[in-house]
Order: C-alpha cells, then structure tokens, then sequence
C-alpha cells in the first residue's frame, strides 16, 4: 500500500506523431494523488488528472505552447515517489499513460508554465515499480 506522492515530474509526446515535447514538474492536486494512490494500490484507472504548476523543461525544439482548453492528443511517463505505507521508504514508481490534454492557465504568459493542466480520456498503459 502508497499513502503519499511525492517528486513528480513527467516526459511529453506528442500522441500522434510521438514526438518528443519535453519534461516537466508538476503537482497533484488531492483528487489526482488519491487517483494514482488508487491506481497502484487498487489497480483502479483514473479517469482524469489535474496538474498543477506544471513547468517544461528541457522542451524539444519544435515547442509549440498549446492553446489554452483546446485537447491535445499526448503520451506520456509520469515520474513520482510513493511512499510506502508500512515502510515509510519512498519508492521510485514509473507509469506510462495516453490522454488528452488541456492546458488551463497561463497567466504569467510564461510559454513554459501552466497553472493547471487537465487530463482525460487517460489509458494507462504500463506501471513499473522500480527498485
């Protein structure tokens, strides 16, 4: 069992022509860790995710920012930190997702920083647990 996430960070595809976007860190927003808690706990596929403070980094160099509530077809890895419930040892968990996704808030006009960044349709497509 997970009860905490932590050290989040994603690689960015393009969902149709798998094309390198970048990296980016990111939070969750409660509902979004509880979903991925569940996920590797329950084995239970969220439906959505909220990201929040997203920031890429190391972004490809045909980055084009993505117009704000438009869907984006995209594949991605998410990166995070698990704490283990019995342990209390974080453990470096890899998950492997496509989604649609919408980008919600840029109100710094920073073209590498969203406040927020939705995504649905998700397919989980691979957990690894690393050790």
């Amino acid at each position: 069992m997970y009860t905490k996430i932590f050290n989040t960070s994603i690689v960015i595809f393009d969902g149709k022509t798998d094309e390198l976007i970048g990296t980016a860190t990111f939070k969750l927003t409660d509902e979004s860790e509880k979903a991925l808690l569940n996920l590797l706990n329950y084995n239970i596929q969220p439906s959505s995710l909220t990201l929040l403070e997203v920031d890429l980094y190391n972004p490809s160099p045909n980055y084009t920012p993505p117009i704000p509530y438009s869907p984006y077809a995209r594949k991605g890895t998410i990166y995070a930190l698990f704490t283990d419930a019995y342990t209390g040892n974080l453990v470096p968990v890899e998950i492997q997702l496509n989604y649609n996704a919408r980008a919600r808030g840029n109100t710094t006009g920073n073209l590498y920083h969203f406040e927020s960044v939705e995504f649905g349709d998700i397919a989980i497509t691979s957990v690894k647990i690393i050790y």
